[in-house]
């Protein structure tokens, strides 16, 4: 992944209920925004689901809006999130759409060395540790991950779950960090950035 001064936003759309016709007609329509399209996964103690990648590459534009339009036409898409880590604007939403953005701690990582197979078998170990910790210390953990062409694993993790009493102004519970630098360490995490995205989950 590019250094965090030089990606402005991405998207990871989840493509696990969609066809693949659904899956090439998003990929084309995004793509007029960004350059690189990566499958991958997102994690949960729950399990996993397929996603795709995108590095939004296009100054100021209407990103959100052509995702909700996507969302809208295409149920099986959603949930998609749009993250912007360079904060110099604020992307407007589509009109008529209830999604927020909202500031949350985001943890990146590598693992490198890696092809499909050890990929795979990361991705075992990893959610057998996102079971554990949800069991024990009741911390869901969301994680986006993908295998990029150099070998190297991406990691992204947001502090955005809500909490138990959740009043609409904040999101992310404390025990996340802590839980955060217990996996890193677990897995041998490399290459780690840490710091405060603009997040939203798009809404139709």
């Amino acid at each position: 992944m590019d250094k965090v001064n030089s990606l402005q936003m991405y998207a990871l759309i989840n493509t696990s209920a969609a066809s693949s016709e659904v899956v090439e007609t998003v990929k084309k329509v995004v793509a007029n925004y960004g350059r690189r399209i990566r499958n991958g996964f997102v994690l949960t103690p729950h399990g996993f689901d397929e996603i795709v990648f995108f590095e939004i590459r296009k100054k100021g534009g209407p990103i959100v809006e052509a995702l909700t339009a996507l969302v809208r036409m295409y149920p099986g898409l959603y949930p998609v999130y749009v993250v912007q880590e360079n904060k110099d604007h604020l992307p407007k939403h589509a009109e008529g759409s209830s999604s927020q953005w909202w500031m949350v701690d985001e943890v990146k990582f590598q693992i490198s060395n890696m092809n499909e197979e050890k990929t795979r078998e990361f991705m075992k170990r990893y959610l057998d540790i996102l079971k554990r910790i949800y069991r024990q210390d009741s911390v869901f953990i969301k994680s986006f991950i993908y295998l990029g062409k150099s070998g190297t694993v991406h990691v992204m993790s947001f502090n955005s779950e809500r909490p138990i009493k959740f009043r609409g102004g904040m999101l992310g519970v404390p025990e996340w960090n802590e839980v955060m630098e217990r996996i890193m360490t677990e897995v041998g995490a490399e290459e780690v950035q840490k710091m405060a995205v603009r997040y939203t989950n798009v809404d139709e």
